[in-house]
C-alpha cells in the first residue's frame, strides 16, 4: 500500500461498494416502524439474534448514540431520591434492578466480600467459629435467611488475615478428589454438600493437609438438619457451628451505622420515627435480610422520615401471612385473580403489558378463575335466564378500571420512567406491589396450595408472545423458582421442554429459569448434568439454550464451568449455528462484565492460538467496549495479560472483518481518555506498542485517530508522528519525549 492511499481520513478504496453491514460487521437488523416495534417471530434468523436479550443482561451495543456520564472513581447521586427522579440499576445477569450474583464456583469477587463486611453484626457464636476454623475446616449450619453465607465470608476474611483471595466451590464438588488449584487463594466457601459424595474421617484429614499446605481454610455451609449434624459430629469428629442470627436490634444498629455513618445524622433519623415503631417492627423472628430491608426503607425516606403506615405496607416479611387473605378476598373476582397473577409474574413492567397479560390469562382460563358458574344463559326457550344466574359479559370494555384492579391486588403504578432498548428509548409506568416481595409470596402460595393453578400458569407463560422479548426474564424467573417449589424427580421437566423449542422466546426463558433454579444446591447438580449433556447435542436448539444459560446467574456464578460449556456449544458461525455463535458471544460478554475478567480473558487468549481463534477474535472487540478500565489496568501494570492484550488488538485491527469494531472501541477509548489521566497513559502505552509493527490495520487506526474532529484527542500526536515517519519511509518507531523526561512532557 502506498502512502497516498493512507492520506485520507478513511481506508475504503475508491469505487468500493458501500457495505450494508453495521459498523461491527453485523448484517443490518429488521427495520423498526415509527413506534419502535418489530416483528420478532423469526428473531433467530438475524445474524445478531437478540439485542433485546442482551439488554436484559445489562449490556447495550455501543455503536448507536447514547448519553454517558463518565466519572472515574466518582459517586453520582448517592443520597435520597425525591420527586420524579429515578435511579435504574441494571446488572449483568438480569433485568432492571437485577441483584448482584453470588459466586458458587470460582473466585468470589471483592465486591461481594466487602458487601458481606458492611454492616455485619457479629453473632455470639462468631468467636468460637473462628477458633474451630483453626482446624482448617468449619461446618456451618442454619436456616435459609439467617445470614450463613455472610457469616461464612466474614469468617474466611478474618481468619485469613483479611485476604480478598477467596473462592467458591459448588455443592456437587467431590471433596475426596478435590485439590487446591489457585496458589493465591486463602479461603474456600462450599455452599451445601450433596449426599452422593459422602465424607469420611480420611477425607477430612486429607482436606486439612491440603488446606494447611496451601495456607487456606474452608467453610462448608449446610442446611439445618439435626440428624445430619449429629452424624457429622459422630463420624467425622468435627464440631459444626449452628448459625443463629444476631438479635434484630443488633443487626439494625450495625446496618444503620453502615448506611448512615454520622452519629448525629443517625440520631436525627431515629428521632423522626414514632415512639415504639422500631420495637413493633423488630420482632424476634426477623432474619438479617429482612432487617436490612427495614434499614434501607428508613435511611432513604427523606427529610421527613418514613410514614409508619406506608412502612408497614411495604416491608416484605409481612407478605407471607397476607397472601391467603388476599386470595380469599378475590375468590369471587376472576378479573382480580387474573390481574393478581399477572402482576406477580410481570411486576416491574409497564401497566399496559400487565393488563394485556391478565386479559390473556383470563381468556386462557376459560372459566377456571370463576368460583361459580351460572346455571344457564337462557331459560331453554331463547329467553334470557334469571338475572342472578347471568354471567357478566367478559367483553364489556368498562368492566374494571386500572385503578380499581391495582387497589384490589394492593399494587400501584409507579411514576413514569425511561428505559433503553436496542436503538431507541421508551417510557413505561411499571406496576409494582405495595409490599416488597409480595409477588414471590403470591406465586409460591398458589403454586403449592392449588395444583390446577400451577398448570394454568404454565400454559399461560408458555405462550407469551414472541413480539415481547422483555417478558422472557420474568417468566424464566418464575419458572426457575417454581422448580424449587415443586421439587421431586420431575422438577425440571417443563424447563427441559422449553430448552428444546424452536422458539427463541422459549429457549431464553429456559435459560433464565435454569439460572434461577440453580440457586437451589440440589437442583444445581441436576442442572449441571443436563447442561453438560446438552452442550454436546447434535441439534443447535439445546446448545443455544446452554449458551444463553451461561450468561445468566448460573454461568456468572460458575465462570470456569460456563467457559467449558460455551466452548463445547460453539460449532462455528455458519447456517443455523450462527444462532448458537451469537448466544456464545453474548454470554462471554456477560461473564466478562460480571467480574470474571481475568478468567474470561485468559480463556479467550488460549482460544486465539488454537482451532477456536475465530470465536476468540470475534468476541474480543466487544470486550474492549465492555470494560475499558480493566484493559487500562493491564496496560498500566505491565502484568500477565499486557502483551496478550496488545497482540489481540493488533490481530483484530489487521483482520478486515473485525477492524471496524476494534477501531470503534479504541476511538471510544481516546474520547474517554480526555477525562481520565490513567486511561490516557494506558491508551498511549497501547498506541506506542502498536506503532512498532505498522501493518495495514494499525495504519488505518492511526489514520482514523489523526482525522478525528477533536484536535486535542488523546493519542493523536502519536498517530500523526507515526504516520509522518511512515510516509517519509523512516523505520524508526515513535518514541514519546516523556520516556526521557517527566510525564508532563507528554504533550507537545
Amino acid at each position: 500500500m502506498s502512502a497516498g492511499e493512507l492520506n485520507g481520513a478513511g481506508a475504503k478504496g475508491e469505487g468500493e461498494p458501500e457495505s450494508t453491514a453495521e459498523p461491527d460487521g453485523r448484517a443490518s437488523g429488521p427495520e423498526k416502524d415509527d413506534h419502535g416495534t418489530r416483528d420478532v417471530s423469526d428473531f433467530d434468523d438475524l445474524a445478531d439474534i437478540d439485542d433485546d436479550f442482551a439488554s436484559l443482561f445489562g449490556m447495550r451495543e455501543t455503536g448507536g448514540p447514547r448519553n454517558v456520564i463518565y466519572a472515574p472513581h466518582g459517586n453520582i447521586n448517592t443520597g435520597s431520591v425525591h420527586g420524579d427522579q429515578h435511579v435504574e440499576n441494571t446488572g449483568a445477569n438480569g433485568a432492571y434492578g437485577g441483584q448482584r450474583v453470588e459466586a458458587h464456583e470460582g473466585p468470589i469477587s471483592a465486591l461481594e466480600i466487602m458487601e458481606a463486611q458492611t454492616g455485619f453484626a457479629e453473632p455470639g457464636w462468631f468467636r468460637s467459629a473462628l477458633t474451630e476454623l483453626d482446624t482448617r475446616i468449619l461446618f456451618l449450619s442454619g436456616e435459609p435467611g439467617t445470614g450463613r453465607r455472610t457469616a461464612a465470608l466474614n469468617l474466611l476474611y478474618r481468619h485469613s488475615g483479611h485476604s480478598m483471595n477467596l473462592r467458591a466451590l459448588d455443592s456437587d464438588e467431590n471433596l475426596s478428589a478435590w485439590r487446591p488449584t489457585d496458589s493465591e487463594a486463602r479461603g474456600y466457601l462450599v455452599y451445601g454438600l450433596l449426599p452422593k459424595h459422602p465424607l469420611g474421617p480420611a477425607v477430612i484429614a486429607n482436606l486439612r493437609r491440603l488446606l494447611s499446605d496451601a495456607d487456606a481454610r474452608m467453610v462448608i455451609v449446610l442446611p439445618h438438619d439435626p440428624e445430619r449434624i449429629r452424624s457429622l459430629s459422630r463420624d467425622l469428629h468435627v464440631s459444626p457451628v449452628h448459625c443463629e442470627p444476631p438479635l434484630p436490634h443488633a443487626v439494625f444498629d450495625a446496618r444503620l451505622e453502615a448506611a448512615v455513618p454520622d452519629t448525629a445524622s443517625r440520631a436525627r433519623l431515629l428521632a423522626r420515627l414514632d415512639p415504639g415503631l422500631l420495637d413493633a417492627l423488630l420482632t424476634p423472628e426477623l432474619v438479617p435480610a429482612q432487617v436490612a430491608e427495614l434499614v434501607a426503607a428508613i435511611s432513604t425516606a427523606g427529610d421527613d422520615g418514613p410514614d409508619p403506615g406506608d412502612l408497614r405496607e411495604r416491608l416484605s416479611f409481612l407478605a407471607e401471612g397476607e397472601v391467603p387473605e388476599l386470595i380469599d378476598k378475590l375468590r369471587e373476582d376472576p378479573d382480580g385473580l387474573a390481574f393478581l397473577l399477572a402482576t406477580s409474574v410481570f411486576e416491574g413492567l409497564d401497566h399496559r403489558i400487565v393488563r394485556e397479560e391478565a386479559e390473556r390469562l383470563l381468556a386462557l382460563a376459560d372459566g377456571r378463575l370463576n368460583s361459580v358458574l351460572p346455571e344457564g344463559g337462557d331459560d331453554g326457550e331463547g329467553r334470557p335466564g334469571r338475572r342472578e344466574n347471568l354471567q357478566p359479559n367478559p367483553r364489556f370494555v368498562f368492566r374494571r378500571s386500572l385503578e380499581e384492579l391495582l387497589r384490589t391486588v394492593r399494587a400501584e403504578c409507579a411514576p413514569r420512567e425511561n428505559r433503553a432498548n436496542t436503538g431507541f428509548t421508551y417510557a413505561v409506568e411499571p406496576v409494582r406491589f405495595t409490599r416488597h416481595r409480595q409477588a414471590e409470596a403470591v406465586l409460591r402460595h398458589v403454586w403449592r396450595q392449588y395444583g390446577e393453578v400451577s398448570r394454568l400458569l404454565t400454559d399461560w407463560m408458555d405462550n407469551v408472545p414472541d413480539t415481547e422479548p422483555e417478558l422472557a426474564e420474568p417468566v424464566g424467573r418464575v419458572m426457575g423458582m417454581a422448580a424449587g417449589w415443586g421439587g421431586g424427580r420431575r422438577a425440571l421437566v417443563h424447563i427441559r421442554e422449553l430448552a428444546r423449542s424452536e422458539r427463541f422466546h422459549s429457549r431464553t426463558t429456559a435459560a433464565y429459569a435454569l439460572g434461577i433454579a440453580a440457586q437451589d444446591p440440589v437442583l444445581a447438580s441436576e442442572i449441571k448434568h443436563h447442561l453438560r449433556k446438552w452442550s454436546s447435542d447434535r441439534g443447535w436448539q439445546l446448545r443455544s439454550t446452554v449458551a444463553y444459560a451461561c450468561g445468566t446467574a448460573f454461568g456468572t456464578s460458575r465462570p470456569d464451568l460456563a467457559l467449558l460449556l460455551l466452548r463445547r456449544c460453539y460449532h462455528g458461525p455458519d447456517g443455523d449455528e450462527r444462532r448458537v455463535a451469537s448466544a456464545v458471544q453474548r454470554s462471554l460478554r456477560a461473564l466478562f462484565a460480571a467480574g470474571n475478567q481475568p478468567t474470561v480473558f485468559r480463556q479467550i487468549a488460549e482460544w486465539a492460538d488454537g482451532p477456536d481463534a475465530e470465536l476468540s477474535l470475534q468476541v474480543f472487540p466487544k470486550l474492549l467496549q465492555e470494560d475499558p478500565s480493566w484493559f487500562q489496568e493491564q496496560l498500566l501494570t505491565l502484568g500477565e495479560h499486557t502483551e496478550t492484550v496488545i497482540d489481540l488488538v493488533r490481530r483484530t485491527l489487521n483482520d478486515d472483518s473485525l477492524f471496524e469494531a476494534t477501531c470503534r472501541s479504541l476511538i471510544g477509548w481516546c474520547h474517554l481518555a480526555a477525562w481520565d489521566e490513567r486511561l490516557r497513559t494506558a491508551l498511549e502505552t497501547l498506541l506506542i506498542a502498536l506503532a512498532h509493527d505498522l501493518r495495514l490495520g494499525v495504519l488505518r487506526l492511526f489514520v482514523e485517530i489523526e482525522g478525528d474532529q477533536n484536535p486535542e484527542l488523546p493519542g493523536r500526536h502519536i498517530a500523526r508522528h507515526t504516520l509522518e515517519a511512515w510516509r517519509r519511509g523512516d523505520p524508526q518507531p515513535y518514541t514519546p519525549t516523556y520516556l526521557h523526561g517527566g510525564p508532563d512532557d507528554r504533550r507537545e
